[in-house]
């Protein structure tokens, strides 16, 4: 039989230099999700602040927080975002770890998970 998938409306804050260097990628996933049945709505985001290990340096880690604050943060710790949101980066899903404590999954990790919900019901 078909899998139902329960669509909670994920939302995916992509990878900024994924954005310049794919420009097509975060379409891309949308279509994967919709495959599926699912909705991914895209995320208007700048970077975080990590670009690669420029905010793990003691002497950028200021900087790194004001970046991640002004674009990031309010939309990690939105309540209507909460459970939804996913991150593609690893640098990206590292910074939200660091300042705002939570995890993001990457859109393949959230769509597996919802394969293995679906397939338990």
């Amino acid at each position: 039989g078909t899998l139902e998938l329960t669509d909670p409306g994920f939302k995916l804050l992509s990878h900024c230099t994924e954005k310049t260097n794919a420009p097509a990628s975060p379409r891309a996933w949308q279509q994967v999700f919709a495959a599926f049945g699912l909705t991914l709505s895209l995320v208007e985001t700048g970077c975080c602040g990590m670009s690669g290990t420029y905010g793990h340096e003691t002497r950028n880690a200021d900087t790194s927080k004001t970046i991640y604050a002004q674009s990031w943060q309010p939309k990690v710790e939105a309540t209507e975002n909460a459970g939804r949101l996913l991150a593609t980066g690893y640098s990206c899903r590292s910074q939200v770890k660091r300042f705002s404590d939570q995890v993001l999954p990457h859109p393949m990790q959230a769509l597996l998970e919802a394969m293995r919900s679906a397939g338990s019901r």
